[in-house]
C-alpha cells in the first residue's frame, strides 16, 4: 500500500482517451461487471450482451479478496479480481467481450485511476466507468430531462459527467475507462439503458450477484462456481 500513490499515478498516465467516438456495430459484445462483497468473499457477475440487445447471459463466480479496502484505492482491491474473473469466464465459456462496462469509475477519480481505468489498462480493452456516486464534487443544476448532463471537472479538466438516464431520477456518473471517448461512453450508457437508472446489463449483473450473495439458486443466471 505504501507504493499505491506512485503506482496509481503511473497507471493513470497509460490511460488512452480516444479523440473521437469509436464506431461500434450492433454486434459489439459488451460485458457489464459488478461485484457484491461478503467480507473477503466476492461474488462477481459478468453480463454479456450486444449493443443491439442480444443477451448471451449473466455469469456468476465466487472468489476471495486478499487486498484490503482503502478509500480512493479501490481499483487495487477490485481490479485484480475482475481481471481474474474475465480470464476464468473466457476459459469456462469460450466467449470474449469487445468492450467492458464497469460499475465504478474511470478517470473521474482524484488521481484519474478508478477501477474501470485500471482494468482497461491491464487488459488493453475499451472500458467505460458508470458509477452510482461521484468521487469528485461537481457544480451546477442538472436538468430533469433524460439525457441531460453536467461536466465533472478536476483541475479544470472534464473527467466525466453526471448523466440523467431517466427523467426526474438521480444521475449516474460516467467517465472514460480506457480506449474510448467521453462522448462514446455517454452514448453507450444511454443506448444500454431502457427503463431504469442504470444500464440493463449492469442492472442484471447487480441483481444476480446479490442473489448469489444471498445463496439463492441460479435461475436466470449461470453459476460458474469458484476460482
Amino acid at each position: 500500500m505504501d507504493n499505491w500513490d506512485l503506482l496509481q499515478t503511473t497507471l493513470a498516465q497509460q490511460v488512452m482517451h480516444l479523440p473521437a467516438q469509436p464506431v461500434w456495430a450492433d454486434d459489439t459484445r459488451i460485458l457489464g461487471l459488478d461485484v457484491q462483497y461478503d467480507g473477503d468473499n466476492a461474488y462477481i457477475a459478468g453480463d454479456l450482451q450486444t449493443l443491439a440487445g442480444k443477451l448471451f447471459g449473466t455469469y456468476i463466480a465466487k472468489t476471495t479478496v486478499a487486498v484490503p479496502y482503502k478509500p480512493q484505492y479501490f481499483a487495487f482491491r477490485e481490479g485484480p479480481i475482475l481481471q481474474n474473473f474475465i480470464a476464468y469466464w473466457e476459459a469456462q465459456t469460450g466467449l470474449k467481450a469487445d468492450l467492458l462496462l464497469i460499475d465504478g469509475h474511470g478517470i473521474a477519480h482524484p488521481r484519474k485511476l478508478g477501477v474501470a481505468s485500471w482494468l482497461g489498462v491491464q487488459l488493453d480493452l475499451p472500458t467505460v466507468g458508470c458509477a452510482k456516486e461521484s468521487l469528485i464534487h461537481f457544480q451546477g443544476n442538472l436538468a430533469e430531462e433524460k439525457g441531460s448532463s453536467l461536466p465533472i471537472l478536476l483541475e479544470k479538466e472534464t473527467v466525466g459527467v453526471a448523466l440523467r438516464t431517466q427523467k426526474g431520477i438521480k444521475p449516474v456518473f460516467v467517465s472514460v475507462g480506457h480506449l474510448v471517448s467521453l462522448e462514446a461512453s455517454i452514448d453507450l450508457v444511454m443506448r444500454l439503458t431502457s427503463l431504469y437508472r442504470i444500464s440493463d446489463n449492469l442492472r442484471r449483473a447487480d441483481q444476480y450477484a446479490r442473489q448469489a450473495f444471498r445463496g439463492e439458486p441460479a435461475k436466470e443466471w449461470i453459476d460458474l462456481g469458484s476460482f
